[in-house]
């Protein structure tokens, strides 16, 4: 699948050029050593929900045959987005005061606001005047369709509650649970991020590669990862389903390693975007190993760095890394660099830095841990010079 500049992909763009230089953002962040909550703010609301954002406006709307009912509001969403990620990772990083924070949150909020307000706008009349179209498919089998398409709404849900949160958290609106940040980072991640990646990927990797994976393992993966993010969320650190959501989190994670392992093999195409996609589920099965390890064995120490890493530095920007190349091919560009080699290059890259970064948090080797986010820093440069020159 191609995408042409004009109406809602022109969007789409700019949210995925943009998302591609917050993972530069990332990676410098890592090397100036701030702490996981300030690596999070950075991740999260800079690099991997506005790339969701823009794919989502270009997808959804076709999971349902229709396009955007008005053109004009991812626009406005952007510079709501952007406007607002700034200003919550400026009082992260303490460059704002505190109080620009409430400033900050309102405009996130109006753009998230909108963001689900025009896909319900577009897809719901689709859906009540012809209720099986976004049903069919012609890689998957009905009840997994069924399934991944059900996923779609329960992680926009996520995303929801997130926003709900971080408005109770500036005392905006009154909080439906628990606001502190872990909390916001892990509605966001697992459930808005992680969920949708699950979610698409066993939709699209099909056509992609002309495989349909395992029925079984969809639904271990869909189930647990929808399941999984609500009990970490609100239960955090705090009695037996905490642990409960760290288990389902992690089965979900295996199950689409394994639904990707599935595909590579059994596949006879060789993609520069399925080494993204594979290297960024190898990465998220080490993360939840050791969020494991956090939940059961309480570890402390560097432990939850090594999970912030994997998470942020590694399942997130390879796996878009790797779904970027192949919406947008760096090979169709006319300009240096514009190659699979320098692609996979980029990737190789990125997840050399994410592992050592994440190994020397784990062994405590300060080499790593300094050196780790420099590598990876030239990974993820790579990755927005190749996406930026590509789409702009």
């Amino acid at each position: 699948m191609r995408t042409d500049a004009g109406g809602v992909s022109r969007w789409t763009h700019y949210f995925t050029a943009t998302s591609a230089l917050g993972l530069v953002a990332v990676y410098l962040s890592m090397a100036a050593g701030i702490d996981r909550y300030g690596l999070a703010t950075v991740a999260l609301f800079g690099f991997v929900c506005p790339m969701i954002f823009g794919m989502a406006y270009l997808l959804l709307p076709s999971f349902a045959a229709t396009t955007l009912t008005h053109q004009r509001l991812p626009g406005l969403h952007f510079g709501l987005a952007y406007a607002g990620a700034s200003v919550l990772v400026g009082v992260q990083l303490g460059v704002l005061a505190q109080p620009a924070r409430t400033l900050g949150v309102a405009a996130w909020s109006l753009g998230v606001a909108l963001f689900l307000a025009e896909l319900v706008w577009t897809i719901l009349p689709a859906v009540r005047e012809r209720p099986g179209v976004i049903l069919r498919s012609a890689q998957l089998p009905q009840r997994s369709t069924r399934l991944a398409t059900a996923a779609i709404p329960v992680a926009l849900g996520y995303l929801a509650v997130g926003t709900l949160a971080l408005l109770g958290d500036v005392g905006v609106l009154p909080a439906p649970g628990p606001t502190a940040l872990p909390t916001i980072a892990h509605y966001y991640g697992t459930g808005f991020g992680a969920l949708l990646v699950f979610a698409l990927g066993t939709r699209l990797m099909p056509g992609f590669f002309h495989v349909t994976p395992p029925p079984v393992r969809t639904w271990v993966v869909l189930i647990a990862g929808a399941v999984g993010p609500a009990l970490l969320a609100t239960h955090l650190w705090a009695g037996p389903w905490f642990r409960v959501g760290a288990v389902l989190e992690a089965v979900a994670m295996v199950a689409y390693a394994a639904v990707v392992s599935s595909v590579y093999l059994r596949s006879e195409w060789t993609r520069v975007s399925f080494v993204g996609i594979g290297l960024g589920a190898l990465a998220g099965v080490s993360a939840v190993a050791v969020g494991l390890l956090m939940a059961f064995e309480r570890a402390a120490g560097s432990y939850p760095d090594a999970h912030a890493t994997l998470i942020l530095g590694g399942f997130f920007p390879l796996t878009i890394a790797g779904y970027a190349y192949h919406f947008f091919p760096v090979t169709d560009g006319q300009f240096t660099g514009a190659s699979e080699r320098t692609a996979l290059a980029t990737l190789g890259v990125l997840a050399v830095g994410c592992a050592a970064t994440s190994i020397g948090h784990l062994a405590g080797i300060a080499l790593l841990t300094r050196g780790g986010p420099a590598v990876g820093l030239f990974g993820a440069a790579g990755y927005a010079y190749l996406v930026a020159r590509r789409l702009l």
